[in-house]
Order: structure tokens, then sequence, then C-alpha cells
């Protein structure tokens, strides 16, 4: 079997049938989708054995007690069959003809070990989409820990490469992680970026391409969207030095300057989960403002990475402006952006 994919299910019921019948339109046959449902108590788990029933042979359904985000992908992990391993968010979907298209950059591209895709952001209140420009030239290939470089840097530098529905890669590479991801559970905001640093340190050759595979769901109900103190604390309070930090060593990047970079990257975040709900309608902006004055006086590290030389000159920009309180600024700086980079067929994603 060639493509396992992976849809971990929680709470889904609304959405999980348009996910599971983007796979099921596929053209091509050679995979199975393997739906890990995490003791949802929403309807979704008696969804998923309809879904099964009607699958035609190619779904298979586990049931777990419901453990959290990280258990339910390693237990995803450990029961995939397929040569590499998909993922997919049972609120998302998988573009026409995806399977075929990796099936064939693995015949023609010498089979490499991980592949990076692109996506398309959409909204469920109908607002254009989001698509971000390509990071690297269509079908660029890393080959060694050299070549392998840039795609480091970006994972430490920010958030361009942690979605695991945006990549595939070998079973064996999520299957052969040693890594306890115990003391991760009780915060587990950022877990893609955390099971896909092992698949990209040992995987020998990662090919880029610039296509779009898959359509990412933005809810406006989604838990990740409304404002709520503690989530915004976890964005920061994640062990993500402390996972990182071997990996980091592992690619020679365990300096002062990669380390500033990481804790940039921490910091942004939660500036950027601030700026969401300063920007968006339907929210106490006066609540909004007093979590982030107190969040400056509480991280007066702000104030030194907006010194830092280490970082570019737009992120030391937004830094200082959070950290002296100048808000209205950095909203209408950032509407601005957004309507420079308007267009009649969407907008690049920030």
């Amino acid at each position: 079997m060639e493509f396992s994919i992976l849809m971990p299910v929680y709470k889904a019921a609304d959405t999980l049938e348009e996910s599971v019948q983007s796979v099921l339109c596929q053209t091509f046959d050679d995979y199975e989708l393997l739906l890990v449902e995490d003791g949802s108590p929403d309807g979704s788990g008696p969804l998923c054995d309809a879904l099964m029933e009607r699958g035609g042979g190619r779904i298979r359904v586990l049931h777990c007690p419901h453990r959290g985000t990280i258990p339910t992908r390693r237990e995803a992990i450990s029961a995939a069959r397929g040569d590499f391993i998909l993922w997919l968010d049972a609120d998302d979907l998988m573009e026409p003809g995806t399977l075929s298209f990796l099936h064939g950059l693995r015949r023609e591209h010498g089979d490499p070990d991980m592949i990076l895709y692109e996506f398309t952001a959409f909204y469920d209140d109908g607002r254009p989409e989001d698509r971000r420009p390509p990071l690297f030239a269509d079908l660029t290939l890393f080959e060694g820990e050299a070549a392998k470089k840039p795609l480091y840097e970006l994972y430490i530098r920010g958030n361009a490469l942690d979605a695991l529905w945006a990549k595939a890669a070998r079973r064996t590479l999520y299957q052969n992680d040693p890594t306890d991801y115990g003391p991760y559970l009780a915060n587990p905001y950022g877990e893609d970026a955390l099971h896909g640093l092992y698949p990209l340190t040992n995987a020998a050759r990662v090919l880029y391409s610039d296509r779009r595979l898959t359509r990412y769901r933005i809810r406006q109900n989604s838990v990740m969207h409304r404002f709520d103190k503690e989530r915004l604390d976890q964005r920061l309070n994640t062990g993500k030095f402390a996972f990182f930090e071997p990996f980091m060593k592992e690619w020679g990047l365990w300096d002062e300057e990669h380390r500033t970079l990481l804790k940039a990257s921490s910091y942004r975040g939660v500036l950027d989960g601030i700026l969401f709900f300063l920007l968006e309608d339907g929210y106490d902006r006066r609540e909004v403002r007093a979590y982030a004055r107190g969040f400056v006086r509480q991280h007066p590290e702000l104030k030194q990475l907006a010194r830092s030389r280490t970082l570019s000159a737009k992120n030391r920009l937004i830094f200082r402006l959070f950290a002296a309180g100048r808000f209205g600024l950095l909203t209408a700086a950032v509407k601005a952006r957004r309507r420079l980079h308007s267009s009649g067929s969407g907008r690049t994603a920030s």
C-alpha cells in the first residue's frame, strides 16, 4: 500500500463527512484512510463507523478513550500500513488529484523520503481565501544535511513548515521516532511542529512542491479563535526550547543567534494571537489590550528582542510596538498590509 492518510477525529461531526469524501474522491486508489477517534462526545464516533461501512474497504477506524491530540497522533502512526503517511484534519479537505500527483512525484524524482507542499486556507464565513507565496522554487530538492539547512532555519524562525497536513513522509520516519512526548501532553500547543522534527531531521532527501494539495479550514467557532487568556499563555509555555534543543544541536544550530530566533518565534505565537483578537470583530478589545499590557509587563524580554540585531527589522518593529503598548499603530499597520496584498482571487497569508 502506498499511502496512509491519518485523520484524528474529535468533535468533528459537522465537518467529518466532507473531509472523508475529499479523500474517497481521489482517483488514485492505493491508499487507506485511518480515522482515529479520540473519545469525542458529539457523535463523531458513530459517524466514523458509518463512514467506514460506506467506504468500500478503504477506511479503518480506531476508537480511543479521550487522551488529547498527541496520543491520538501516536496511535494513528502506530496503526498506519502505507509506505507514506499523509495527515488531514477532520475539518480540512484534500484537493482532487492529490494522491496521483504525489505518486508521480515519488516516481519521477527518485522517491524522496519527504515531500513538502502548499495549502489554501479558507474561511467558514466566506472571506477571501489565503494563499501564502511559495517557500521555495517548485521541485526544489534538499539532499543531505548542508542542503537541508534552509528547512531547519524555517523551523526555528517560525511556523512556515509546522503543518503536518502540508507534508508527506515515509511511515518509518514517523514510526522510528524515539521521542518521549509525555512532557508535552499537558500543553500540546504546536504539537504538529513537534511531530515533524524527527522525520525532517532523518529524511535524506526532501522534495518541495508549490502545488496546493490541502484546503485548511479556519473556523470562527474554533477553540483557537476564541479569546482565551489561558490558551494564549500556552502559546509561549510549550517547552519548545527543551524539545528543539537536541534537534538543533544535531543540526549544528544550537548557538546564541538561533536560540534567540527560536525564542522570538515562541513570543510571536502569543503576539500574533493578540493581534488576531484586536483585528477581528466580535471581541472585547479593551479586554484584549489589558491582556496584552499584562503580558508585556510579565515578559520584559520583549524589549531586549526589540533591540536584537539577530531579528529582522520587521520583527524588531513588532516587538518594539508591543513593548511600548502601541496597539493602535500595530493594527493599523497590519490592516494596511492586508489591503496592499489584497486581490480579486484572494490575499497573501501573513
